[in-house]
């Protein structure tokens, strides 16, 4: 498993750096880092592209950089999980819990959603039950 993150909006120009880590029992270990200029589909996917072009077949346990990682954990980055489709086709991508919570309250929170605000905590309660239910009858 690998997770990958961009931040943004550190300098004039608009950059996003990205970090990609994986597990382990110490935390989490980097295992690429990439900046580019901007976090469009087409930018994201030319630089897993090229930061693949430096991995050998040894890479992410032994599939190699042409299979990637089994299973990405993202943020609700449309562009990002598009590029990370493109370049690991195979790839299985998950939503962090964290920035589903956090999507899910700030769409509670929109105006334009017109949610009631007495309405709101028992949504957003109801939502992380549904999301830490450990059995299917919990849900």
């Amino acid at each position: 498993m690998a997770f990958i993150d961009a931040s943004g909006n550190m300098d004039r120009q608009g950059c996003r750096v990205f970090l990609i880590l994986t597990h382990s029992c110490a935390g989490g270990v980097p295992l690429g880092i990439f900046i580019t200029t901007n976090g469009s589909t087409e930018t994201v996917t030319l630089a897993l592209e090229l930061y693949n072009s430096i991995l050998d077949e040894t890479s992410y346990f032994g599939r190699g950089a042409a299979l990637g990682p089994a299973v990405f954990m993202t943020d609700d980055s449309a562009s990002e999980r598009q590029a990370l489709k493109n370049v690991y086709p195979d790839a299985t991508l998950l939503l962090c819990v964290f920035h589903l919570l956090q999507a899910f309250w700030r769409f509670l929170w929109d105006s334009k959603n017109a949610v009631r605000k007495e309405h709101r905590p028992v949504l957003i309660s109801l939502l992380k039950e549904m999301v830490y239910a450990d059995t299917i009858e919990k849900t």
